[in-house]
C-alpha cells in the first residue's frame, strides 16, 4: 500500500512538472551567453521585450507564453528570454534595437542582428503565425529589407514590406509608403485609400490634402463619423502645437472640411483649446458662447463642462450658468456622475438643502451602478455640518 503510495505520488509530481513546461521556456542567462548560443546553434533568439506595467504583455505572459502549442512550436526553434526592457541589461537593450513600445517581439541572430520584429499583442494563431515568418527565409523583415535595397518595388511586395515595417514600428514605414504612393497614377485604389487611412500622421502631407478633398469617398469607405475624427485629431493636434495663431487656421479647416458645421466645430475648439492651455478667463467666455449659440443635447459633453466651471470658476453668475447645463445634463439622463456635479454646484452656489437631497440621490444611484461615492459622501457630510 505504501509502495503504491509513494508510485501515485510521484506520478502526480511528474504531470504537476510536465503541466509547468507546457508553454515557451524562457532561458536566464546573460545577453552575451544567449548570442553565443545562438550563434552556435543557428537558431534565433526570440526577445519578449516587456515592462513590469504594460497590461498587453501581462496578457501574453498569461494566457499566449504558456500555451501548449506556443510552446512547442517557440521552444523548437528559438531560443526564447524574456527581459525588462527598464531593468539590468534591458535599459541598453531597448536603446539598441529601438524600443519604443510595449511588447515589442524581436527575432534576433547570433551576430546581434534583428531577423523580424512585431509589436503590440498578439493572441495564439497570431503568435504562432509571427514566428513562422520570423524563420522564413524569404518572408522576414531582414529579407523583405534586402529585397528592397536590391531595388524590388513589385506593388504587392511593397505594400507587404510597409505593413511588415508598420507592425515592427522601425521607423521607416512612412518612408517607405510615401515612396509607393508617389510611384502610384491613381491613389483611389481599394489598397491605396486603406494605406493612406492607416497611415495618415500629418495634416501638412499631400495624403491630408488628398483625404480632405475626397471625404466622401473616405467616408464610404471607413465611415462618417470615423472619417471626422480622424481628420479633426489630425488637424487639432498639430494646431494646439501652434497656440493662438492656429485659431484662424481652424476656421479654414472647418470651413473647408465641414461648411454646414464649421461655426459650431470652431466655437468647440476655442472652447477646448483656452481650457487645454489654462486662460480660466477665455475658457469660461468660450464655453458660454459655445453652448448658448450651440446647445448641447450631449449629457456627456454638458457635464464634463459644468465640472470644469465648478473646479475653476468662481464667478456667480458663470456658475449659474453651469448650473444650468447640470441639470440639462440630468434630464437628458440621470446618473451618478452628472448628480454629483450638480450637487457640487448647488452647494458652491449656497444652495445647500438643493445639494444635500441631490447628493443622496447621487449616492443612491452611485449603489445601483456599483461605483465609489466617497466624495459625494463628504460633500453630503458638508451639507448635514452646516444645518
Amino acid at each position: 500500500m505504501r509502495l503504491l503510495l509513494i508510485l501515485c505520488l510521484l506520478s502526480w509530481v511528474g504531470t504537476a512538472t510536465n503541466a509547468q513546461q507546457t508553454g515557451i521556456k524562457f532561458e536566464k542567462s546573460n545577453w552575451e551567453t544567449l548570442l553565443d548560443e545562438a550563434e552556435s546553434s543557428g537558431e534565433l533568439i526570440f526577445v519578449d521585450a516587456y515592462t513590469t506595467w504594460c497590461g498587453p504583455c501581462i496578457m501574453m505572459s498569461r494566457d499566449v507564453f504558456t500555451d501548449e502549442s506556443v510552446g512547442r512550436f517557440y521552444n523548437q526553434h528559438f531560443i526564447n528570454a524574456k527581459i525588462d526592457m527598464e531593468a539590468g541589461e534591458g535599459i541598453q537593450l531597448s536603446r539598441k534595437y529601438k524600443v519604443e513600445a510595449f511588447p515589442t517581439l524581436l527575432f534576433i541572430n547570433g551576430k546581434g542582428d534583428v531577423v523580424h520584429r512585431a509589436t503590440g499583442y498578439q493572441d495564439i494563431d497570431d503568435f504562432i503565425a509571427l514566428g513562422k515568418v520570423a524563420i522564413s527565409p524569404d518572408q522576414n523583415l531582414k529579407a523583405m529589407n534586402a529585397r528592397y535595397r536590391k531595388g524590388d518595388r513589385a506593388e504587392d511586395f511593397m505594400l507587404q514590406l510597409i505593413l511588415t515595417k508598420y507592425n515592427a514600428m522601425d521607423g521607416e514605414h512612412l518612408a517607405v509608403a510615401e515612396e509607393y504612393l508617389d510611384g502610384q497614377e491613381d491613389w483611389s485604389t481599394l489598397p491605396n485609400m486603406q494605406l493612406i487611412y492607416g497611415l495618415i500622421v500629418d495634416p501638412d502631407s499631400k495624403w491630408f490634402e488628398y483625404m480632405l478633398s475626397n471625404r466622401n469617398a473616405f467616408e464610404t469607405l471607413f465611415g462618417k463619423e470615423q472619417v471626422a475624427a480622424k481628420l479633426q485629431n489630425l488637424f487639432l493636434e498639430k494646431a494646439f502645437e501652434k497656440g493662438k495663431d492656429a485659431l484662424t487656421e481652424v476656421d479654414a479647416f472647418y470651413e473647408k472640411a465641414y461648411p454646414e458645421l464649421a461655426p459650431k466645430l470652431s466655437a468647440n475648439f476655442r472652447m477646448n483649446y483656452y481650457r487645454t492651455a489654462g486662460d480660466l478667463e477665455a475658457f469660461a467666455k468660450a464655453a458660454v458662447d459655445y453652448l448658448d449659440n450651440h446647445p448641447s443635447d450631449d449629457p456627456n459633453e454638458l457635464n464634463n463642462i459644468a465640472w470644469e466651471f465648478f473646479e475653476s470658476i468662481t464667478d456667480k453668475k458663470l456658475l449659474g450658468k453651469a448650473l444650468q447645463w447640470a441639470e440639462r445634463s440630468v434630464q437628458l439622463d440621470k446618473q451618478y456622475y452628472n448628480q454629483d456635479t450638480l450637487a457640487n454646484l448647488y452647494y458652491k452656489l449656497g444652495k445647500r438643502l438643493k445639494a444635500e437631497k441631490t447628493a443622496l440621490a447621487a449616492i443612491e444611484l452611485a449603489k445601483i451602478e456599483g461605483v465609489d461615492y466617497a466624495v459625494t459622501q463628504e460633500l453630503l457630510d458638508k451639507t448635514k455640518k452646516r444645518k
